[in-house]
């Protein structure tokens, strides 16, 4: 004999697409499945899944894709890949590169690079191709850390 049919409440219909289909599930004491397919056949998205808008769309190509990023709340990766999809071109001028200027050349390898990028406000991977790029060496263990020791005990 096959496993009773849910029975779904407006509690229950109200949590989909607001938490991940496997924890409803497991509250529920169903299958990820189950609850996948009802959500999608009520036309919810998934928990953590963007809805590409109008207004979104419009930000691709007109600004970096790091700045497009940022205001959406997306990684940068995913803005890239939606440009690249729809074939817009990536951002020129103002803000779309970053100009490697001595000062922000002098910060490579002086603290670890999500640091730099941090300061910088660049990702880890373009202060890590910059390091890379220059021969600068990453910055030893510690660095950029507040010594605990000191110097004045005997």
């Amino acid at each position: 004999m096959g496993k009773a049919a849910l029975q779904w409440t407006e509690d229950m219909l109200a949590l989909l697409g607001r938490e991940k289909d496997a924890v409803l599930a497991q509250r529920w004491g169903t299958t990820a499945k189950t609850v996948n397919l009802k959500r999608n056949a009520l036309g919810i998205p998934a928990f953590g899944h963007f809805r590409w808008s109008a207004e979104a769309l419009a930000l691709l190509g007109q600004a970096s894709d790091a700045e497009v990023a940022a205001q959406l709340g997306l990684s940068k990766a995913s803005v890239v890949a939606k440009r690249r999809e729809l074939g817009i071109a990536p951002a020129s001028g103002r803000g779309a590169g970053f100009a490697w200027t001595a000062e922000a050349v002098a910060l490579l390898g002086t603290a670890s690079d999500a640091k730099v990028a941090e300061q910088l406000g660049l990702s880890r991977l373009t202060v890590y191709n910059a390091r890379m790029a220059r021969g600068i060496a990453a910055a030893s263990r510690g660095a950029g850390k507040v010594s605990s020791s000191r110097a004045d005990t005997p």
